[in-house]
């Protein structure tokens, strides 16, 4: 099975083509063919954590319900899970290359069901409450609980995913007001400007911003250096400057994190925005994981040039109107 992610505004392209947009129109293909695709079993499209998020700022109620119906359409529920999860398999996974410990490095399930996969047990979610049946729901069947129970979980997921800014503001997710967007165009600036200031180019700036990708993530990677009893100054005075440097590129999703933002660090042009947040914590999952990635223009070239699409055997696009020849090849035997 092909697994097809598709960044925002990708979905919005498949919305308008399901609903008869103008500017749909040249995707109905694409649509048609997905559709098709899923039905038989032979591609999906799974959402993530930031599919939910972006979907939920839509204010206008039809056109969110519109995305949402098409996103339901093709990912039949299918969900990817939080970088956080992946990055410590990786880090135990790039420790058992080097040092032949954990000898049971930890696993994260990279696709499942709905939000219950993507929160995992970041989330507490309401059990089926039978105590106001007469015998408090002793004398039902096993296979009628679990029958009721994922139609309760249905029923939440679906509310979940077509929740509007207001209602998850109300429900204790204001998304809206969230800083991390804020937090991490400050962070990237900072770093641009010691760049700038040091002036460094071409592959300095790949180490200055692995460098500073190190420091990112040294609470993880401590926790599981822990794990295998050695401690972080253990750990970087063996490597070396070299080493850790290659330790950071054998991390699958910090790779494609590192490629990002080093491309957007390169030029000055473009200066950083609160989208590049989502972009840059999202796609590098994808990459890593999926068999085809359909986004915007500017990081489907920057990460072709990282040669992302080499290292991950990974199909980069940004055009969904060409999914269809590529949904073609899928169906043939």
């Amino acid at each position: 099975m092909l697994h097809i992610y598709l960044d925002q505004n990708k979905w919005v392209d498949l919305a308008r083509a399901a609903t008869g947009k103008p500017h749909g129109a040249r995707f109905a293909d694409a649509l048609t063919m997905a559709s098709a695709a899923v039905e038989s079993g032979a591609v999906c499209f799974p959402l993530d954590m930031y599919r939910y998020w972006e979907t939920s700022k839509r204010g206008d109620n039809r056109s969110r319900n519109d995305v949402v119906d098409i996103m339901r359409e093709l990912s039949r529920g299918q969900t990817m899970a939080l970088p956080f999860g992946l990055l410590d398999q990786e880090l135990d996974e790039a420790l058992l290359r080097r040092f032949g410990r954990p000898t049971h490095p930890r696993q994260q399930q990279v696709f499942g069901l709905g939000m219950r996969h993507i929160a995992g047990k970041r989330m507490d979610w309401p059990g089926l409450d039978l105590s106001t049946l007469p015998d408090g729901g002793a004398s039902m069947s096993p296979a009628m609980r679990a029958q009721l129970e994922e139609s309760l979980y249905s029923t939440m997921e679906e509310a979940l995913h077509r929740a509007g800014p207001q209602d998850l503001a109300e429900s204790g997710f204001d998304f809206a007001n969230s800083d991390h967007a804020k937090r991490f165009v400050e962070f990237e600036n900072i770093l641009a400007g010691e760049i700038a200031k040091k002036g460094l180019t071409g592959d300095l700036v790949d180490l200055a911003v692995r460098g500073a990708d190190l420091g990112d993530i040294k609470p993880p990677l401590t926790e599981a250096l822990e794990r295998i009893g050695t401690t972080f100054e253990q750990f970087a005075t063996t490597l070396g400057e070299r080493g850790l440097v290659r330790f950071i590129d054998d991390l699958p999703t910090r790779y494609v994190t590192n490629v990002m933002r080093s491309a957007k660090h390169r030029q000055s042009q473009q200066p950083w925005e609160l989208n590049d947040f989502i972009d840059i914590v999202a796609l590098p999952v994808a990459a890593v994981y999926c068999d085809i990635v359909v986004t915007e223009k500017q990081w489907a070239h920057r990460l072709r040039q990282g040669k992302v699409g080499e290292r991950y055997g990974t199909v980069l696009i940004n055009d969904v109107a060409d999914l269809t020849d590529i949904l073609v090849n899928a169906a043939t035997p």
